[in-house]
């Protein structure tokens, strides 16, 4: 495995890591942190798919 895909591993797993350890002592209620994480899981589905269609298109015209 190379230098930069274990990087971004870890990266990865760092921010998973901050952000169960965010909801799980936010002060706001369920309902409230609930609402919030889905709104949020939304914009980055939404983003990571122009993310990927971009990459492809790419891969496509090299």
């Amino acid at each position: 495995m190379s230098s930069s895909n274990v990087f971004m591993t870890a990266l990865v797993a760092a921010t998973a890591v901050g952000a169960a350890a965010g909801l799980l002592l936010a002060p706001k209620p369920g309902k409230v942190t609930r609402r919030f994480v889905a709104m949020r899981a939304h914009k980055v589905r939404n983003r990571t798919e122009g993310y990927v269609g971009s990459l492809r298109e790419k891969m496509r015209n090299s």
